[in-house]
């Protein structure tokens, strides 16, 4: 298990632009939430906001430019134009997004919530082709798959973000990486990197100042390492696209992935895209190949057990990233190549559908929930 503390200098970030929320959209917000998807247009990036009553449905009311344009090419054409998963990310609070420009190479933060959307800062994000983004605190760290690498950002409580000097790492796989996560460990003290093109999972140790001081790289249990989640106790979660499966790991204090499970099949096509109740008790995986969402039943000491392999399907369609509710009560999936959002009831391991939301590009990728 996880046993190196860090000191970051984490700034309330959060908590003070919350502060500046004063105006709701409507009364409704108090009794649902709120969805957010990134249209990923290479014509202009934007974050689109939805209203979610207390049934699960959306209802838009918002829409921001990212000041950026979005990107494709990395991944299936219009199935996965960017190849990612958490290419867009809502903080805990939900008042901070960040959100990747892979056509322009940036960066940009909003501001979410109640009083609606606005955009704070775009920056460069250290190279190219930037597809997925990670949050901790005030620390920030993009991966950049074109050029196969890493960077690090600080954001300021006015949502300004500020590259962090001599913070660019490559990975360990270099132009073969073909990278599509990055995630903090619970503790903040490591960055994971998922390379489907090596079929290797990168380990990141950080300093106090937020910089990579040591990586390490060993391969992944089953093939095409995707999306990562981390659950109870630290166990690390990684759906592995090319054998349609999904491995779980300890992650040690020797910085190496120890296999708790390995390759668990859901019998699916192309299981990319992860993501946990908030119990982390059940996992619910993109099976973009074969139209279908499985589930999976999650152990205390992080034993995968298939539990359904359809527990939703989405007609016709070809999800990709999806976002649970802070209480897992619904789920929302994108399905990018027919432009539309598909919304699920939670029922345990279960998804029942509620409504196809339509209207946007053929290249929305990035999806949260609050």
């Amino acid at each position: 298990m996880l046993s190196k503390p860090i000191s970051f200098a984490v700034l309330t970030v959060s908590l003070l632009i919350l502060a500046v929320l004063s105006q709701p959209v409507t009364a409704a917000a108090q009794e649902g939430g709120f969805v957010y998807a990134a249209t990923n247009n290479p014509a202009g990036n934007a974050v689109v906001q939805y209203i979610r009553s207390i049934d699960g449905r959306l209802a838009k009311v918002n829409e921001v430019s990212t000041g950026g344009k979005g990107g494709t090419g990395n991944g299936v054409g219009k199935l996965d134009p960017l190849g990612s998963q958490d290419s867009l990310v809502l903080d805990d609070v939900g008042s901070l997004l960040l959100v990747v420009n892979a056509g322009s190479n940036q960066l940009s933060a909003l501001q979410a919530g109640s009083a609606g959307l606005k955009l704070l800062s775009t920056v460069p994000s250290g190279g190219n082709f930037p597809n997925s983004v990670a949050l901790n605190g005030n620390l920030i760290y993009v991966l950049n798959a074109h050029s196969a690498n890493i960077t690090g950002f600080r954001i300021t409580s006015e949502g300004i973000l500020q590259k962090i000097p001599n913070s660019t790492r490559s990975l360990p796989g270099g132009s073969a990486s073909a990278a599509h996560d990055i995630r903090f460990t619970p503790d903040g003290t490591r960055l994971v990197v998922s390379e489907g093109g090596t079929n290797q999972i990168d380990v990141f140790e950080l300093n106090n100042s937020g910089t990579v001081r040591g990586v390490t790289q060993q391969a992944s249990a089953g093939s095409g390492p995707f999306g990562m989640k981390f659950g109870r106790g630290a166990t690390l979660l990684n759906s592995e696209a090319n054998t349609g499966s999904v491995s779980s790991y300890d992650l040690t204090s020797e910085d190496m992935l120890t296999v708790i499970s390995g390759a668990v099949a859901d019998t699916q096509k192309a299981s990319c895209w992860i993501t946990l109740t908030a119990d982390a008790r059940v996992a619910f995986v993109s099976n973009t190949g074969s139209g279908t969402i499985s589930s999976y039943n999650i152990a205390k000491d992080g034993t995968l057990h298939l539990e359904k392999i359809k527990a939703g399907v989405i007609a016709m369609g070809a999800p990709i990233d999806s976002a649970l509710t802070t209480g897992s009560e619904f789920l929302y999936a994108v399905d990018s190549a027919l432009g539309r959002i598909v919304a699920f009831r939670v029922n345990g391991a279960t998804l029942t559908q509620i409504e196809i939301v339509t209207g946007l590009p053929q290249t929305v990728q990035g999806i949260a929930a609050k």
